[in-house]
């Protein structure tokens, strides 16, 4: 294949991984706003209703292992077909629910296709890009813009349509977007790679080991405050702005949406940092900023609420490019995908078991005060693991004279 068919490829793998991520973040928060309203629909409390999308974050995560296995066995191409074709059907079920077992199937299927999307679409885009740090960054931005949209798109339907369009309407949108990949593969205009085009110089098995020990522990903290943050943040601002500012879904849509799609140019900012600084840098100190913020974030109100939200989002986005790339440059090839399966394992599964206790403790309580303060202390242990990560990996210099 010449070079330029591969650059085309590359190119195209980039724009179906990106939109993948903006779906894979859109329809697994649609029903973080959604479940505002279903109370008077099905006649059950907020808290026990948000824990019906539970066990489907929690597969989010676990099943991202096996999803990662075929995309490295099999094709990662064949996956991410599979995985918009699937979640697209799951998000369907959900909007034609007629009660809060369909509800639950329909969120199950949600979570455990978007399972296929950060393992498989990562190491895909790993893979096909020259400038690993600022493609994962820019990616990183797709993410947060699903997590931007879902909610103003949900308030827009809930108030103008109906819940279950919000629900109905992506689910055929990812269904075709499937379908377009498909025809694209067995067109031949899109395939998988054999090779990262900017491989990484060779780490030794210590270095490999500390790593991924310090990963499970930095990642399962991601996934705790993260999945946390984004799944409380619409009752947060139910509560917190009050009616003048968040008088109808719509609205408290828009300002979930916004803190979430502008917070999102974080990541681009933090891919810019990975490509100059070591992980080690960029955790612990976007890991410490978070921790004054979670402290104190549910005695806020008004702008207040909305500043100290959209930092405390930002600064967890800002390290994402700088962990994936280290799960690359720490990875062989053939094991990439599985390996990133195992990270998100750790942070969505950990996120599911998040939006269960945080139900929970909003119907106990009342409210969210312990769970942000769980929250802080989660940010605070994963700044004093993160110290012990290795600094920044450098290329080997070439010989003067070497081919």
């Amino acid at each position: 294949m010449s070079g330029n068919a591969e650059e085309r490829m590359d190119r195209r793998a980039i724009v179906f991984s990106n939109v993948g991520h903006t779906y894979t973040h859109m329809f697994t928060v649609l029903y973080a706003t959604a479940v505002l309203f279903l109370p008077k629909v099905f006649n059950l409390p907020y808290g026990e209703l948000l824990g019906l999308s539970s066990f489907g974050l929690v597969l989010f995560g676990v099943a991202a292992v096996p999803a990662g296995w075929l995309g490295d066995r099999w094709s990662r191409v064949g996956m991410m077909v599979v995985f918009f074709i699937g979640m697209g059907a799951g998000s369907i079920v959900t909007g034609l629910a007629d009660g809060p077992a369909m509800l639950w199937l329909g969120l199950t299927l949600i979570g455990l296709f978007a399972a296929i999307y950060h393992p498989v679409g990562i190491a895909w885009i790993v893979a096909s890009a020259k400038r690993q740090g600022m493609s994962l960054g820019i990616n990183g931005v797709f993410g947060n813009v699903g997590n931007g949209l879902a909610p103003i798109f949900v308030g827009l339907m809930i108030d103008f349509v109906d819940w279950r369009a919000a629900f109905i309407l992506p689910g055929l949108l990812s269904i075709l977007t499937g379908l377009y990949l498909l025809f694209c593969w067995k067109r031949g205009d899109i395939g998988d790679t054999t090779a990262d085009r900017a491989p990484a110089p060779a780490a030794d098995g210590g270095a490999m080991m500390r790593v991924f020990f310090i990963l499970t522990i930095t990642m399962a903290c991601t996934g705790f405050v993260y999945a946390g943050i984004a799944n409380t943040m619409p009752k947060l601002f139910e509560n917190g702005l009050g009616p003048a500012m968040a008088g109808d879904y719509t609205r408290i849509g828009l300002f979930v949406g916004l803190i979430s799609g502008i917070a999102s140019f974080a990541s681009m900012a933090g891919g810019w940092l990975a490509d100059r600084y070591s992980a080690r840098a960029i955790y612990v100190v976007f890991w410490l900023l978070q921790v004054p913020l979670l402290f104190v974030i549910v005695d806020l109100s008004g702008g207040s609420l909305l500043l100290a939200t959209f930092l405390a989002i930002s600064f967890n986005l800002t390290f994402t490019a700088a962990e994936n790339m280290l799960v690359a440059h720490y990875t062989p090839f053939r094991w990439r995908a599985l390996a990133y399966g195992a990270k998100f394992v750790l942070a969505l599964g950990v996120g599911g078991l998040t939006v269960k206790l945080a139900g929970w403790m909003y119907d106990a309580q009342g409210g969210f005060d312990l769970l942000y303060f769980y929250f802080a202390i989660a940010a605070i242990l994963a700044a004093l693991v993160a110290i012990f990560l290795p600094g920044r990996r450098r290329p080997e210099p070439v010989p003067v004279g070497a081919d």
